[in-house]
């Protein structure tokens, strides 16, 4: 430390401190270096600013391997290692001299008269505090790595949190505070320039815990290890004049408690020269280093004896003070700082390599900038790749980069399969194994290498065909929000219609597409708008608060937040594999049978949770003793299985089972199993969502399948009620089954919300089905399926033929697509004809089964089936017309439950109507009841892409003509009507469509 600041603002004689003109007369006695000294000089260096400045502070880094000085002109200057390489330099202050420094895990904190500054080891500054009452700053003291207490020549101490660089005032009624040290305890000493020593508890910095009067006229340096104190000073003269002290006193922290002398406990030890500053070595007990202002060097040893011989060396100070020192935490490093601007570093004798800390880190440099290679003119070997290019300003480019259309992605070939390896495989199943003929070496590159001659020739076997891309509105838009820039910008450029579209950045997000199509499907929407109960997770209220959410919202984008919770906590979607992890929908997951299970699922929900609110409507109301609203009673008195029809419609029809379409394992028309298309949906969940439900399921259609009211139970009449959602999309079906074997019939009627797409069988394909054929054949399903019979006591094959007797006003159709023979049928028809099986001899004698042959390919005629040859040589006229929708359907009705459907897009195509058999012609001529006009209204469509995607078609009525649009998360864009129904590309497969009947659903009005 520099004693002459330490004192002269205090106005203590330092005359005896300074150099004159007759130093050199009354020059101190030349010490000659003994052997025995323990440590000698490694470097000596002329710091920055040198030789106007002298050096004021310096202090070993407790993290790396850097040694920091601090001069009087504000510069502070870092070295590394024992060499002193220069490492930063910088200026703290523009005038103020620097007067302590201390090193932490993230810098340095570097004090002066008036500031604090914190700095990074780089150089770069990071704060600068300042306060008023830092009038006369001196030293710094580290209490924790949060926390700093600075002391100064002022009447207050100052304690600064470095989280917050909010400080804290400690007044106290002691003169200044210029030395601050501890001992590696709780004690702090508290040195003032006056000769008094306080310490105190870092715990309670506020109350001194001792006071002791050092020396009598003025403090020059104290230090503590353990509980040990050694200070030195001047004392007062006769002549008044302060004089340096020849010894160092030692303190017993331990004998000053209730000591009020401190005279106990405590000696003195003599030194050859009067010591200024003192420092303990970290790495030894009981040994400290005094240094005297003319540059002698004493290493004590603090617990010894007074004779104790003392280990002495000189400091080259050229003829001035030397001012401040420091330790090293290994002791193997000294530290001296002078006043004519050098600092020296001392190590022991023997070790000409000192380092700094034990465990240091490893320090930062900066880059070394890599010179340009040194070439001759003559190299002819030299690479010129070697040599960088210069940096370009920003928008240029160098000529030999080329655009990216010039570049074309093209694969190595790899080299045909040895002949000999395929001569010699033998197959295990699909796994071929054969010996290696060692025809290659090893690790040898199985590509071929293309030539100039085979890239000129044209490529003969180059496919092609070239994948249609897909456009930009159909893909997946990932959009990651910042709270600090969120992408408006985007969303606004992906929807300038004016709908609110609905983020998908929630899990289970894939049901955007549907929640579009039910919002703007107007019965459903102004059904759950009008729906309200007590229920804590309905789905309904859900809904009906997100469409309210969208039609407040101008246009902005919604979340559906609460459906999406409220959808979670169902068990029944968790049970049918619809709730996906949070992480979302990956590749595995296939979204063409998810998003038709989740139609199925929230249509039958809707509907039973309606259902579940009207009948605890009426019990609250029986309860008030109000007189409930008369739900509509089922007619028992007509023939079991048809309903009455009144000017041609089925009226008062109720239903007697919801069917779920559980997966069954079906028999095509010759006998063989065929999987069930409903893959999401499994029989314990169907069991158990029909035992739970307010609605029963019953076999035969009977009076045994009817729910009883609790207020009616003397008249043991059940009541059937249909809600909002059943008479919108309820398909009223009545199904026939016959036991193949004794014959034996059972008939049941049900209803499903939701017509099932069935394809035809591959082996099928030699009769190819246009869409209406194929809906025709699904509406009225005949299927051969294995079922208990309870005469034959066993599984029997069984005929399931079933009669539609009531058409809703939504015709909601779920399109399947799982199979790769399904996917094939929308992206390029149906598959190629198999072959005929070979005819195995006989004539056409007919089956005796006739059209209950359920034989796969069986050789006899049935009056069902063409000849072989008549199937080769008979095609489809919609061999080409099963990839394109037709807008509009007209389905006639008849009254033995078929079917017939006419596309209006063609008026001259034929009716679409069943088979008529053979045995049948004895009847009387069928008789129409009911003709309903469809229209396409929406159509959810999986996009085949990476990663896969679900967007909607949807047919909304703005201005005077509808138009469609694009519904894809936030991207709302309008589309042709000839895009809608075309669905040959590869990546675009139908999911889910809604085909309504206008006059129908405009008489609709949902119940309140």
């Amino acid at each position: 430390m520099n004693m002459e600041y330490h004192y002269s603002d205090l106005c203590i004689p330092t005359d005896h401190l300074l150099t004159d003109h007759y130093a050199a007369e009354y020059a101190p006695q030349y010490l000659v270096p003994s052997q025995e000294a323990e440590y000698a000089v490694r470097s000596s260096v002329l710091v920055d600013g040198g030789d106007r400045f002298g050096v004021s502070a310096v202090v070993f880094d407790k993290y790396e391997e850097l040694m920091w000085m601090g001069n009087q002109g504000g510069h502070v200057t870092s070295y590394y290692g024992p060499t002193m390489q220069k490492y930063t330099s910088f200026q703290v202050h523009e005038s103020e001299e620097v007067r302590d420094i201390i090193t932490v895990e993230q810098g340095i904190y570097v004090l002066t008269k008036s500031i604090l500054r914190h700095q990074i080891r780089r150089g770069i500054p990071k704060h600068t505090f300042r306060s008023s009452n830092m009038t006369d700053m001196q030293c710094l003291y580290q209490v924790s790595p949060t926390k700093l207490v600075m002391g100064g020549h002022q009447e207050k101490l100052l304690e600064l949190d470095l989280n917050k660089m909010a400080e804290t005032v400690i007044a106290r009624q002691e003169e200044g505070c210029a030395v601050v040290r501890s001992g590696g305890g709780s004690l702090v000493a508290c040195g003032g320039a006056g000769g008094r020593v306080v310490l105190r508890d870092v715990r309670c910095a506020a109350r001194p815990q001792h006071t002791l009067r050092a020396h009598q006229a003025a403090l020059s340096d104290l230090d503590m290890q353990g509980d040990l104190l050694i200070t030195c000073g001047f004392t007062q003269s006769v002549n008044g004049v302060a004089e340096a002290e020849p010894y160092v006193v030692v303190w017993d922290v331990r004998c000053l408690r209730g000591n009020k002398s401190g005279s106990e406990g405590a000696w003195s030890i003599s030194t050859a020269s009067p010591p200024l500053l003192l420092h303990f070595l970290p790495a030894f007990s009981g040994r400290a280093v005094a240094l005297s202002g003319d540059g002698h060097v004493a290493l004590l040893h603090v617990n010894a004896g007074v004779n104790e011989e003392q280990s002495v060396f000189q400091v080259d100070t050229n003829n001035s003070l030397c001012s401040v020192m420091d330790v090293s935490t290994t002791s193997q490093a000294l530290a001296f700082g002078d006043q004519a601007g050098h600092l020296h570093l001392f190590s022991p004798q023997h070790n000409h390599e000192p380092v700094f800390n034990n465990f240091s880190r490893a320090t930062e440099f900066a880059n070394s900038a890599s010179g340009l290679p040194c070439v001759s003119m003559s190299d002819n070997a030299f690479q010129f790749s070697s040599v960088p290019l210069p940096p370009l300003s920003s928008g240029d480019k160098w000529f030999n980069e080329l655009p990216i259309e010039f570049f074309k992605k093209v694969f190595r070939k790899p080299k045909p399969i040895d002949p000999e390896v395929l001569k010699t495989m033998k197959m295990q199943g699909p796994i071929g194994y054969a010996p290696n003929p060692r025809t290659f070496k090893r690790n040898q590159m199985p590509y071929v290498e293309d030539t100039l001659e085979d890239l000129n020739s044209p490529k003969q076997n180059d496919n092609k065909y070239t994948a249609q891309p897909v456009p930009k509105h159909y893909q997946k838009m990932d959009v990651r929000y910042n709270k600090h820039s969120p992408n408006e910008v985007d969303a606004e450029n992906s929807n300038k219609t004016g709908f609110p579209g609905l983020e998908a950045t929630l899990p289970n997000s894939y049901c955007n597409a549907m929640l579009q199509v039910l919002y703007y499907t107007t019965p459903v929407k102004a059904t759950l708008l009008a729906h309200t109960c007590a229920k804590e997770f309905c789905l309904s209220c859900e809904l009906g608060f997100l469409f309210r959410m969208l039609d407040t919202s101008g246009g902005a984008p919604c979340q559906a937040t609460n459906f999406l919770r409220a959808f979670r906590t169902v068990p029944e979607a968790a049970a049918l594999g619809l709730i996906l992890p949070d992480r979302g929908p990956d590749a595995r997951v296939d979204l063409i049978a998810l998003i038709q299970s989740w139609n199925r699922f929230i249509l039958h929900q809707i509907h039973y949770e309606i259902l579940e609110t009207r009948k605890k409507e009426k019990e609250l109301a029986l309860l008030t003793n109000s007189s409930p609203p008369k739900p509509v009673r089922m007619n028992h008195n007509h023939v079991k299985g048809m309903p009455p029809m009144v000017n041609g419609q089925f009226d008062g029809y109720q239903y007697t089972e919801l069917e779920f379409l559980g997966p069954t394992t079906e028999f095509d028309g010759h006998g063989e199993l065929v999987d069930g298309r409903e893959d999401g949906w499994q029989n314990h969940v169907q069991e158990e969502v029909m035992a739970n439900k307010p609605l029963g399921a019953g076999s035969g259609g009977g009076e045994g399948d009817q729910v009883v009211d609790n207020h009616e139970l003397s008249h043991q009449q059940s009541e059937r009620e249909e809600s909002d959602i059943s008479q919108l999309f309820a398909i009223g079906r009545h199904q026939l089954n016959r036991c193949l074997k004794c014959n034996k019939e059972e008939e049941r009627e049900s209803v499903v919300l939701a017509c099932a797409l069935q394809y035809p069988a591959a082996r099928e394909a030699t009769e190819t089905r246009g869409f209406v054929e194929l809906l025709r054949a699904s509406l009225a399903a005949r299927r051969s399926t294995p079922a208990w019979c309870e005469c034959c006591s066993r599984f029997t094959p069984t005929t399931q033929r079933g009669r539609i007797v009531r058409l809703p006003p939504i015709l909601a159709i779920n399109c399947g697509g799982v199979t790769a023979h399904e996917k094939a049928y929308w992206a390029k028809g149906t598959q190629k004809d198999a072959p005929e099986p070979s005819k195995r001899g006989g004539s056409g004698k007919p089956c005796r089964y006739g059209l209950h042959c359920a034989r796969p390919g069986c050789r006899f005629k049935h009056p069902d089936r063409p000849s072989p040859t008549q199937s080769t040589s008979s095609k489809s006229p919609t061999h080409e017309s099963h990839c394109v929708l037709p807008h509009q359907l007209v389905i006639r009705l008849q009254s033995d439950g078929d079917v017939i459907i006419n596309d209006k897009q063609s008026e001259q195509s034929p009716m679409h109507s069943p088979k008529q058999d053979p045995n049948k012609n004895k009847k009387k001529p069928v008789t129409m009841h009911l003709e309903e006009e469809y229209t396409l209204s929406a159509a959810v469509v999986c996009v085949e892409d990476n990663p896969k995607n679900l967007v909607a078609y949807i047919q909304t009525d703005r201005g005077t003509e509808p138009h469609w649009y694009l519904f894809n998360d936030m991207t709302i864009v309008p589309v042709s009507a000839e895009e809608v129904v075309h669905f040959g590309a590869w990546w675009k497969t139908p999911c889910v469509l809604f085909y309504s009947a206008g006059s129908r659903l405009a008489n609709h009005e949902p119940d309140s």
